[in-house]
């Protein structure tokens, strides 16, 4: 059992100040007598244990004074009464602020022992002081929990905590809408910078897809115009040409009259298929389909295109799974699409290579053809557009054939049109297979009319042109005074209408590809090239910067002669070494006034440079260089009586002929003259040394003896040597 003691005082009641020694006393009923100073007191123990102080304090609240800042250093203070609240809210500069409270103690009220603990700042209960209040400082933003709790002057703790929820509400930015708005904001902002790259990218993109587009459109016209320049040139020239022979009166025309039929129905027929382009665009064009053994009609079709493949001896197969196939086509249709198929076929097969059409009928409903040749295929990254259209896997200056881009394009619609498909498979240089299926139907008309397809057969033998080696057999090498032309021209007509133009007044040279054409340029060291731009293997430009380059061609003039009619084009041609460019169509009138202007300049320099000097300053850089090597080369042997003009090429480095050629085409004597030339020059030099005999300076400059050497002299200067030293 605990001992407790209990303390009485003033405050209880008691005025003695000092109680007297031995006052003290017990009765029989337990009361006590104190005697005093100031008296004596009487206590009953039973009734003072009855009569304690038992009763708990109660607490209230009593204000809040919050300190906001204000534009003075002092702030503003703002009392707000709490008796009554749970929930005290404050602004976000709220965050100092005292709260006050009280205790309701009748009885000892001095007594009595608070403490306050405020949860989220607080770990610990504080005590309260004297004046009863709780401060805060500058508190952070959140919610808050006071409480406070009291015990009796004898130390019963109320076990009912006062409490109040304080809630500091945060700076509007610091808010969950804010941060919202914040990261909204930032999203968007991230958001809109990627949308920009993306945008930006997307144009440049779109910049670069258009620069394609456009220079797709510009080969495109490149293209188109050079495949109908090329039938114009031909057709206009020889109108021209056979107006002024009939009005010579001469009769066999036949030839200019075939070449302006077959350039014109050619002409007709690259109109025709962009017609068809566009009615196959605008869904306009319409189907006339007839009841027809189809098997029958691509036999004359193919038939159509065999002369065309032996000029080149391509073999050609006709394999037939079947022996008929009655079905719907429309004949003009097939007819474009074969067209195209087999004119591409020859077109890309090399010499003694093979063409086949195979027909079958797969099944009761699917008819099938397949063209295959052994050509030089396609490769595999432009299989999936060569049905485009305007789409050419070698839309270069160089490429193997012309062409549009516009055939197979236009085949692919056609089968489409008539509900089939068309699908295409090719390795390099082994070839290329279409194939083509088209749904069996016979609800047509049939068809009885077969005239058509004779006058199809006959129609497409006469597009066909003449062979290269057949039509333009190179002409043998004579004496006659006639200049040397070599014409690289890849078209057979343009090349044959060059040679109506030009055979009567000079001795003509073909090449059929700009390979070809400098091969033969160096064998042959013609007078003048007249060379197309767009050719296989190497065009105009290649072949004209090539010639340029090289001793044995650098002299010779070349003429330019293309569709490409830009000035850019123009200029190119002229930066790669053309001496004249021509633009197709061109008028005979015009050729001849461009081939009579180099040959007449040719001969102003050879005039200059047939004196053996090089005195001409408006020469060539390339043509001067050769001429000085060649001086020099002769100058270092002149005192070698055996050294002739035998002797030279191997000095040079090219063979006899080309230095032959070369030097009479830069000086238009022959190499020993030209020898001869630099030794009389370089006598004449000797002669003004008074040192010298006119049989040490024979002797110098090469001549076997004085006495040739006088007779050679005379004959050039019309003074003997002694008589040319005296007059100086």
């Amino acid at each position: 059992m605990s001992n407790k003691s209990i303390e009485y005082g003033a405050s209880e009641g008691i005025k003695i100040d000092q109680f007297l020694y031995g006052s003290g006393y017990i009765s029989s009923d337990n009361t006590l007598y104190f005697g005093g100073t100031g008296g004596f007191y009487a206590f009953n123990s039973a009734q003072i244990l009855q009569k304690e102080n038992l009763s708990i304090p109660k607490i209230l609240l009593t204000e809040a004074i919050v300190n906001k800042p204000s534009i003075n250093e002092e702030g503003e203070s703002i009392n707000k009464s709490i008796q009554a609240a749970t929930h005290l809210n404050l602004a976000h500069d709220e965050h100092t602020f005292t709260i006050g409270f009280t205790v309701i103690d009748y009885l000892n009220p001095e007594k009595v022992y608070l403490e306050y603990q405020l949860e989220g700042e607080d770990r610990i209960w504080r005590k309260a002081g004297n004046n009863k209040t709780a401060q805060y400082y500058n508190l952070p933003p959140g919610d808050y929990l006071f409480k406070v709790r009291g015990a009796n002057s004898r130390g019963l703790w109320n076990k009912e905590i006062k409490s109040l929820k304080i809630c500091i509400f945060p700076p509007w930015y610091q808010t969950w809408w804010a941060y919202l708005l914040f990261f909204s904001g930032i999203s968007g902002l991230i958001y809109w910078v990627y949308q920009f790259q993306l945008n930006r990218q997307l144009a440049v993109r779109e910049s670069k897809r258009l620069a394609e587009l456009d220079l797709a459109k510009t080969r495109l016209y490149t293209n188109i115009t050079h495949e109908f320049r090329t039938p114009l040139t031909v057709i206009l020239g020889m109108t021209n040409r056979l107006a002024d022979k009939l009005k010579a009166k001469k009769i066999n025309e036949q030839e200019t009259v075939d070449l302006i039929q077959r350039n014109s129905r050619q002409l007709l027929g690259l109109i025709n298929q962009m017609l068809d382009l566009a009615k196959l665009e605008s869904n306009t064009m319409s189907l006339q389909m007839q009841q027809s053994d189809i098997i029958a009609y691509l036999k004359y079709l193919f038939q159509s295109f065999e002369s065309m493949a032996e000029t080149k001896n391509i073999r050609m197969h006709f394999v037939q799974e079947i022996d008929a196939c009655l079905m719907d086509f429309d004949s003009e249709k097939i007819r474009m699409i074969i067209a195209n198929l087999l004119s591409n076929a020859i077109k890309f097969t090399p010499v003694d290579g093979l063409i086949t059409l195979t027909l079958n009928q797969t099944n009761a409903t699917i008819f099938e053809l397949k063209v295959n040749d052994s050509g030089i295929g396609i490769a595999n990254k432009h299989l999936p557009f060569i049905f485009n259209r305007f789409y050419q896997t070698d839309d270069s200056a160089t490429r193997q054939g012309e062409g549009t881009g516009i055939g197979l394009a236009l085949a692919k619609e056609l089968v489409q049109l008539m509900g089939g498909t068309i699908k295409v498979t090719s390795r390099l240089e082994q070839g290329t297979t279409f194939t083509i299926q088209l749904p069996i139907t016979k609800e047509a008309p049939l068809s009885k009319n077969r005239e058509a397809q004779t006058e199809l057969l006959f129609q497409n033998k006469e597009l066909l042109a003449v062979p290269f080696e057949i039509a333009l057999a190179d002409e043998a090498i004579s004496d006659s005074d006639r200049y040397k032309v070599l014409i690289v021209e890849d078209n057979v007509d343009v090349a044959l209408y060059l040679k109506d133009c030009l055979e009567k007044d000079y001795h003509l040279y073909f090449a059929k590809n700009g390979q070809e054409g400098i091969d033969q340029a160096l064998e042959l060291i013609p007078d003048i090239i007249i060379s197309d731009v767009m050719m296989p293997l190497k065009d105009g430009f290649e072949l004209c910067q090539t010639l340029k380059k090289v001793e044995e061609t650098s002299h010779i003039p070349i003429i330019l002669l293309t569709a490409k009619a830009t000035l850019e084009d123009k200029i190119a041609g002229l930066e790669y070494g053309a001496d004249a460019y021509l633009t197709k169509p061109f008028y005979p009138k015009e050729l001849d006034v461009r081939l009579a202007k180099l040959i007449e300049n040719r001969k102003s320099l050879q005039a200059k440079y047939s004196q053996g000097t090089l005195i001409a300053k408006s020469a060539p850089k390339t043509e001067e260089v050769f001429l000085q090597k060649i001086q020099r080369i002769i100058l270092e042997h002149l005192g070698k009586g055996n050294w002739t003009s035998n002797d030279l090429p191997l000095a040079i480095g090219i063979s006899r002929t080309q230095l032959h050629l070369k030097i009479k085409a830069l000086t238009g004597i022959s190499t020993a003259n030209y020898i001869n030339k630099i030794r009389l020059q370089e006598a004449v030099k000797l002669l003004g040394s008074p040192d010298l005999t006119i049989a040490e300076i024979a002797y110098k400059v090469g001549y076997s003896s004085p006495e040739y050497f006088t007779r050679v002299f005379s004959k050039a200067f019309g003074h003997s040597p002694t008589s040319f030293r005296a007059k100086q």
